[in-house]
This record gives C-alpha cells, structure tokens and sequence, in this order.
C-alpha cells in the first residue's frame, strides 16, 4: 500500500474512531514518510485518543524537532502546548517550550494595528471634491487575461504585474504574459491614455 492509500485509511479509521488501528496506520505511513511532522501530529492525536499516552508524547516530541529543524517555531511551540496539556506534568516538554521562548512579537510599529480615535466617528462630507489622481504613462498597457485575471504594465518592454482576484488576493510579476493567459481564453488588450 502506498504513502496516498495509508492516508486515506488512516482518515477513514479516524473517521470511523478507530483510533488504535489509525494509530498503527500512521506508524506504517511514517515507516514511509518518516520526515512529514505533520503525520507525526496526527499520529499523536489518535494515540492520544485510543489512550496510548506515551506513544503520542513521543509523537508530539518527534512533530515539534522535525518543525524546528524546519524553521517554523510557532507550530513547534504549538505541538509542545498541546502535549502539556495532555501530560502537564511533563517537565521534559516544559523545558522545551521554555527554550523556545515567547512567540515573536507582531513586526510593524503599533500604529499599523490600531484606527485612529478621529476617524472612527463619522464625519460629514465636507463637499469638496477628492484630489486628482495622478496620471498613467500614455504607453501603459492593461490586459484581461480571464474573468478574474488581469495584468498591467507601465509601457512596452517592461515587466507585467498580474494581479489576480481569487482568494487569496495574488499579485507577482512576470516577463513574458503570453505564459500566464490560459489557454483558448482570448486576451483584451487596451492602451490606457491620459488626457494629457
């Protein structure tokens, strides 16, 4: 059985709380995948549901090196909260929750995170008409590459931005356009021009 089928079976056991037979599911997919943390979480949850404590402490121990060694403290910190809480008096996972120190601090002075007190009362409109905007270079290009797609660029021979309006929101650049448009979707072009 391969990696794709052993997932499956182990969802469909989780699914059915046949926790014990997921468990041992999980430990032939992790034969397998040995480096996944995430596989190694799940075997800790169903181990920890068919009442194989220290089976899901190793787990989680085993999910929170393999996110360090990967860079990503936060969801290491998060598997070692949860094997606390599962066995509070473990003072070998403290110890690393301790190493790990406090999550990092949000980057960005405050200001970004709070509205200012003037503008969230509502304010007449004053009536006068809103600034004027600034103008495009008469060579800019817009194409709409689909229903939800378009690209834009600032003149012939520059890079197109293509900005796309799925969730989530994506933009990114590219050379060459042609490569982005799907195919058999016709793609309008239209010369943006100033009244200059």
């Amino acid at each position: 059985m391969g990696p794709r089928e052993l997932k499956e079976e182990a969802l469909h056991l989780y699914a059915q709380r046949r926790f014990a037979e997921c468990a041992r599911t999980y430990a032939k997919l992790l034969a397998l995948e040995p480096g996944d943390p995430s596989l190694h979480v799940r075997q800790a949850e169903a181990c920890r549901r068919a009442g194989e404590r220290h089976q899901a402490m190793h787990a989680y121990r085993t999910a929170a090196e393999l996110w360090m060694r990967l860079g990503n403290e936060a969801r290491a910190r998060a598997v070692l909260k949860v094997a606390l809480e599962l066995e509070p008096r473990n003072q070998e996972m403290a110890r690393e929750l301790t190493r790990l120190g406090p999550p990092a601090a949000l980057a960005g002075p405050q200001e970004l995170f709070e509205f200012p007190e003037d503008l969230e009362a509502p304010h007449a409109w004053s009536g006068s008409p809103p600034p004027p905007a600034l103008p495009l270079p008469s060579s800019a290009e817009l194409r709409r590459l689909s229903d939800n797609l378009l690209a834009i660029r600032a003149a012939p021979g520059t890079r197109w931005w293509v900005v796309s309006s799925r969730t989530p929101l994506l933009a990114y650049e590219v050379d060459d356009i042609e490569r982005v448009a799907a195919p058999g979707e016709g793609a309008l072009e239209v010369t943006l021009l100033t009244d200059s």
